[in-house]
């Protein structure tokens, strides 16, 4: 191994670990967790793979001698499953999609892991543990609000009732937000490492401009088959299914329309020729406040072809 690896090597190592001491010890800084693979994706682009291996297992031994070796061993895991094998698509100079795939892979399979080590390393159910967890929570607020008299019995009835039903809505959204966040968290990286890598010089295949995303002719054909087949589950109202698997499936297809009516509105700031980035980040805020009106947005473009349109408007005039 040359010298200059061995360099790069321990000065991304010891990012990796301070990136995990932050946001360990700080909880301000505990969105950081998502972009610890991020220096071995850096390393593994400038190094290969050998290289951002050894430098991820120094780290986790680092981490476990200050945080304890279960906490070594997760957070070493998001290294060496995400962060080596994203810099390996880097280092072969892969298409966006495949790096993204390659890191929702990374992710998932850590996300299994931790799982199954709450369920067979540590005898816990990991999801029996979490909503015990919350509904811990909720017996301890409705005593305090019991105990203090903050509000009279008939209120402290519906709040029982209303922090119920939200457990409730929580069982049926935990599988598509198991599924979800290694998306989310691969997608991330990929961002964050292309932008990086741009930044000191190097070459990278990104994503098209947001605005210029439109949904695949399959794809937009087998989204309008579970459109058509929620409507006719709502308008029979089948219970042979079970109802965790019907919100999931539309909790996916939602985001996705989601997406879409985001790329819409950017194609048409780019159709006006507006380049202020504080216009595009407040419409993408004011977005997830009306995120059931973009939802519907994305269905219209995807099926009407709003921005073809517009343009097709401004050909003719």
């Amino acid at each position: 191994m040359k010298t200059r690896g061995i360099t790069e090597g321990a000065i991304f190592c010891a990012l990796g670990v301070m990136l995990t001491l932050i946001s360990y010890y700080l909880p301000f800084f505990i969105l950081l967790v998502c972009f610890i693979p991020v220096p071995m994706v850096i390393l593994g682009k400038r190094q290969g793979l050998k290289v951002s291996i050894l430098s991820s297992v120094a780290a986790t031994i680092l981490i476990g001698l200050f945080l304890g070796p279960l906490n070594g061993i997760s957070f070493g895991a998001l290294m060496l499953f995400v962060g080596c094998s994203l810099g390996f698509a880097y280092h072969r100079d892969l298409a966006p999609l495949k790096k993204v795939v390659i890191g929702v892979i990374g992710f998932l399979i850590l996300l299994i892991a931790v799982v199954v080590g709450y369920e067979f390393v540590m005898g816990i159910s990991f999801t029996d543990l979490l909503f015990q967890t919350l509904e811990q929570s909720t017996r301890e607020v409705i005593t305090l609000y019991e105990s203090t008299n903050l509000i009279d019995a008939e209120q402290v009835s519906i709040a029982k009732d209303d922090m119920a039903m939200k457990i409730e809505m929580m069982k049926l959204a935990l599988p598509s937000t198991f599924l979800l966040m290694p998306v989310v968290f691969g997608m991330i990286n990929v961002l964050v490492s292309d932008m990086i890598l741009k930044r000191i010089g190097y070459p990278v295949k990104t994503f098209k401009p947001l605005s210029q995303w439109e949904m695949p002719v399959t794809l937009k054909y087998f989204l309008m088959v579970i459109l058509l087949g929620d409507f006719i589950i709502s308008l029979f109202q089948v219970t042979s299914i079970p109802l965790i698997y019907i919100v999931t499936v539309m909790n996916f297809t939602n985001i996705i329309f989601f997406v879409m009516g985001i790329a819409l509105i950017f194609n048409y700031l780019d159709y006006k020729k507006m380049k202020n980035t504080g216009v595009k980040v407040l419409v993408v805020l004011l977005s997830f406040l009306l995120s059931s009106v973009i939802t519907i947005v994305g269905v219209a473009d995807t099926y009407i072809g709003i921005r073809q349109i517009y343009r097709r408007e401004s050909q003719i005039k």
